[in-house]
């Protein structure tokens, strides 16, 4: 790899498969000055962006929409935003896609581009796998071109599994990608030097794949009963009505639900709660204090199939403190 130019390492994974997580366990590994994000989110209202924990001059979000395909020109600008703005020498840079973003045509992106050839190396594409719900979501041709285009897996949550339930999983991922060195992690918990500074990604075994991906040959669908929806309150919830209709939602709707993520403002908290589901786990936690310059809001995002945008948002509004609704 030339000196001169800066690493790349995409950072690809299903819906809730620990992406971001996995960004911020790297982060947390070493000095993060000098490190750009790039983070593209599947809907209109960005989360993701905001649980990265880097300089906020360090992070381009790239919203509604998909980088490898409606928003590419803005992965291109995103990036040539954070090399030229960084107070500090990008020394590396990580591209995180949405849950439905193909990764050939991210390829695609930086290997077309004349300008990012002569700044930046791709260096590896790890996709994070849900060991709990990659069954289920094998037949997605979206989660098999993530798995067949990767230099690493990190086959995340085997928390969830037994060592005996752990290997139909790795057996799957290595029927489509036969050579990829796969990791077995917990919460995205990965050695950063087993992903930064090595170079995985190979342009020729890439072509191997998709020998048309220099020539925009590569064909990709969305699925288009996939989609998202948001809702943002600036007034504060009642965490006992959203524990009350979050867990009602999931037992009715868990199945279309394919991912939730929010960060909420609960009533009389100091902490932002950051929440999370994939089907029907449910996770939320304390994340870091309101600060006093803070615009208090909560954001929630809902991803999956059929939705229904306006019974979801009245239903989450409707968890909003008692005497807070009253006002309203």
């Amino acid at each position: 790899m030339s000196m001169a130019k800066i690493p790349v390492t995409i950072i690809s994974g299903f819906l809730g498969a620990g992406k971001t997580t996995l960004v911020n366990h790297l982060l947390s590994q070493g000095e993060n000055a000098g490190i750009g994000i790039v983070v593209n989110e599947f809907g209109e209202v960005g989360v993701d962006g905001d649980l990265i924990v880097a300089d906020e001059d360090a992070v381009i979000e790239i919203r509604n929409g998909c980088v490898c395909c409606t928003v590419r020109t803005d992965l291109v600008q995103g990036v040539k935003t954070l090399l030229s703005r960084s107070q500090v020498p990008l020394k590396r840079l990580i591209v995180e896609t949405s849950g439905m973003a193909d990764p050939a045509p991210v390829l695609q992106t930086f290997l077309a581009d004349a300008d990012l050839l002569t700044r930046v190396e791709l260096e590896a594409v790890v996709t994070v796998v849900d060991a709990f719900h990659i069954a289920g979501q094998l037949a997605d041709p979206v989660v098999q071109e993530q798995i067949a285009f990767a230099d690493l897996v990190i086959l995340n949550k085997t928390a969830l599994l037994s060592a005996e339930e752990c290997i139909a999983p790795r057996q799957a991922i290595m029927q489509l990608n036969p050579d990829v060195l796969v990791i077995n992690a917990n919460h995205a918990v990965v050695d950063a030097a087993l992903v930064f500074g090595v170079q995985r990604f190979s342009l020729p075994n890439l072509l191997s794949i998709e020998p048309g991906i220099l020539q925009d040959e590569h064909d990709h669908e969305h699925d288009a009963s996939v989609t998202s929806c948001s809702v943002v309150c600036r007034k504060p919830i009642d965490a006992d009505r959203f524990n009350t209709w979050i867990n009602r939602l999931v037992q009715k709707d868990g199945a279309k639900l394919m991912r939730m993520k929010g960060i909420l403002d609960f009533a009389d908290e100091a902490r932002q709660f950051y929440f999370h589901s994939v089907h029907m786990l449910l996770n939320a936690k304390p994340g870091r204090r309101w600060n006093a310059n803070d615009i208090r809001e909560s954001k929630f995002v809902f991803i999956g199939r059929d939705l229904d945008p306006d019974t979801l948002a009245s239903g989450f509004l409707g968890c909003v403190r008692e005497n807070e609704a009253e006002a309203a």
